[in-house]
C-alpha cells in the first residue's frame, strides 16, 4: 500500500489534507505531521512513531514543506534506514493530488517523476501562460495518448458541473475514466476568450481539450466518432445538456455539482453538490424521459446515488 506524508511546519500539512479530502473524498491513506513553535517533540519523533504503525512493505512518501528546513532535514534522516521511503520538497497542491492518485502499481521512481512534474506545472504565471518558467523538462513531459484514427471513440463519462473544469475533474475523473480527451459543452465559455483561456491553462497534461458550443459540438460528433479517443464531456448547465442530448442521447449522466441559490433544493443527500431549481428539474425529468439514467456523484470516490425520478 502507498502511504503519503504531509509534513510542514504550522498547520500548513493539515489544511492540504483537508483541501485534498474535499476535492476527492475521503483518503485514509495521507497523512499530516506538523512542527508548532511550542512543541516539545520532535518532528522526527512524529515521523517515527507515525510510519511505525505502517506496514513494513508499504510505500511511504514524505512530502515537505521547504528544502533545507528543519522538516525535510529530518525526514531525509530516515532514507538510510528506510527502503521503501522517499522525501520529496516543495510540496503543492498538484504534486499532493497527482500522488494521492497514482497507480498503486506503478514503479516508485516513476511515481515521483510524474508527481514532481505535476507540482512544477501547478506554478504559472496565468497572466503571461506562454512563459517558459513553466516548461517541463521534454525527459518527463506527459505524451498526449492519441487514439487510433478509424476506431470508434469511446464516451467515458457525461457530466453536468456548472465550474466545468476544475479539481475534482483534473485529478479525480480524468484519471479514473482514462480520458484523452476533454469536451466542454458550454455556449458562453466557447465565446469568451478568457474563459476559454482559462479552462486551457486548467486542463490536465497529455489530454486534449475541445471547449465546444453545443451547436459546434453537435457539428464534431461524425468527425469525433472516428478519432479513437476516449472522451470526457462536461456541460456547464441542464439547458445545453437537454439540448445536445434531444439530438445525441447519452447513456448515462454523472451530475456532480450544480450551483446553489435561491429557490433551489438540494438533491442526491446531504453530502451532494446537487442543488435544482424548478427550470432544471424540468430538464432532469426530460432528459430521463429520453431514456438517459441520471445518477449524482461528486468524485470517484463519493458514494454514487441513482436519480431515477424527481
Amino acid at each position: 500500500m502507498k502511504q503519503i506524508i504531509l509534513a510542514s511546519h504550522g498547520n500548513l500539512a493539515e489544511g492540504a489534507v483537508d483541501t485534498v479530502r474535499m476535492i476527492v473524498g475521503d483518503v485514509s491513506n495521507i497523512h499530516a505531521v506538523t512542527l508548532q513553535r511550542d512543541d516539545t517533540d520532535s518532528i522526527k519523533s512524529k515521523l517515527n512513531d507515525l510510519i511505525a504503525t505502517f506496514d513494513p512493505a508499504d510505500a511511504v512518501f514524505i512530502l515537505t514543506d521547504v528544502l533545507g528546513s528543519s522538516v525535510n532535514n529530518s525526514a531525509v534522516e530516515f532514507l538510510s534506514d528506510h527502503p521503501h521511503l522517499s522525501v520529496i520538497s516543495g510540496m503543492n497542491l498538484p504534486l499532493i493530488l497527482t500522488l494521492v492518485l497514482e497507480d498503486e502499481k506503478e514503479d516508485s521512481d516513476k511515481v515521483i517523476k510524474n508527481v514532481i512534474m505535476e507540482g512544477r506545472r501547478g506554478i504559472l504565471d496565468c497572466s503571461n501562460p506562454e512563459d517558459s518558467v513553466n516548461d517541463v523538462p521534454a525527459a518527463i513531459a506527459p505524451k498526449i495518448h492519441k487514439g487510433v484514427i478509424g476506431e470508434k471513440t469511446k464516451t467515458a463519462l457525461v457530466r453536468l458541473d456548472y465550474r466545468l473544469l476544475h479539481g475534482q475533474i483534473v485529478f479525480s475523473w480524468v484519471n479514473t475514466v482514462g480520458a484523452n480527451r476533454i469536451i466542454v459543452v458550454d455556449n458562453e465559455a466557447a465565446t469568451d476568450e478568457v474563459k476559454k483561456g482559462a479552462l486551457k491553462l486548467a486542463k490536465p497534461a497529455g489530454v486534449y481539450l475541445n471547449v465546444f458550443t453545443v451547436e459546434k459540438a453537435l457539428s464534431k460528433l461524425e468527425k469525433l466518432s472516428t478519432l479513437g479517443d476516449t472522451v470526457m464531456f462536461v456541460f456547464g448547465n441542464t439547458k445545453e445538456l437537454l439540448e445536445f442530448s434531444k439530438s445525441h442521447q447519452f447513456k448515462e449522466i454523472n451530475y456532480g455539482a450544480t450551483a446553489n441559490k435561491d429557490g433551489a433544493e438540494q438533491i442526491g443527500g446531504s453530502g451532494s453538490s446537487v442543488f435544482l431549481d424548478e427550470l432544471e428539474k424540468q430538464d432532469t425529468k426530460e432528459l430521463l424521459a429520453l431514456g438517459s439514467k441520471i445518477y449524482i456523484q461528486q468524485t470517484p470516490s463519493h458514494q454514487r446515488v441513482e436519480l431515477n425520478s424527481i
